[in-house]
């Protein structure tokens, strides 16, 4: 589990943000995992004026919903005007993952494969977060710890997603594992 929070109590901006996430592997066989995360963010303004732009939450692609543009996913109202995605106030990420050894890789934990379901949205200052309005995707995928770092390799396919989104079916990062 972890949370983070900001506040800026001085200067020409004033605003309060927070994350809250929970994460938890679960073994589910001596050689299979299954893996949950779960991670809600939120900011506002405060003293009467509105929540910075440049502070805002971005979801899409690796580490948030796969299978959509990194960063590219909109808010409600930014969807209904097709305006370019500017991030939002709030963000609601939940993923799910079962991992396994790849076939006749015996007990190698540096290489596996997985499966995958991702939920996410990001929302406007003020607007509620909407179930109707989370993209979601399902996807499989490989991950290998190399000398350099974890590198993930994703094939995604979306389950719900809206007009003017941005797919992207396959992806590749080094870094984390959410």
């Amino acid at each position: 589990m972890r949370a983070t929070a900001e506040w800026s109590v001085a200067g020409e901006l004033r605003y309060l943000r927070g994350t809250a996430q929970y994460q938890q592997f679960y073994p589910i066989s001596k050689k299979v995992t299954g893996a949950i995360n779960a991670e809600v963010s939120a900011g506002a303004g405060t003293n009467g004026l509105s929540y910075p732009i440049f502070k805002n939450y971005y979801a899409g692609g690796l580490g948030s919903v796969r299978g959509f543009e990194q960063g590219s996913l909109t808010t409600g109202s930014q969807r209904a005007s097709f305006q370019s995605a500017t991030g939002g106030a709030s963000k609601i990420n939940l993923n799910t993952e079962i991992l396994s050894p790849l076939p006749g890789g015996g007990t190698d934990r540096t290489l596996r494969m997985f499966g995958f379901v991702d939920a996410g949205g990001v929302f406007d200052a003020g607007e509620s977060i909407q179930l109707q309005d989370l993209r979601s995707s399902y996807g499989v995928g490989i991950s290998w710890i190399s000398p350099v770092g974890p590198l993930r390799l994703a094939f995604a396919r979306p389950i719900r997603h809206f007009d003017g989104d941005r797919i992207q079916t396959m992806q590749f990062q080094i870094g984390t594992t959410f």
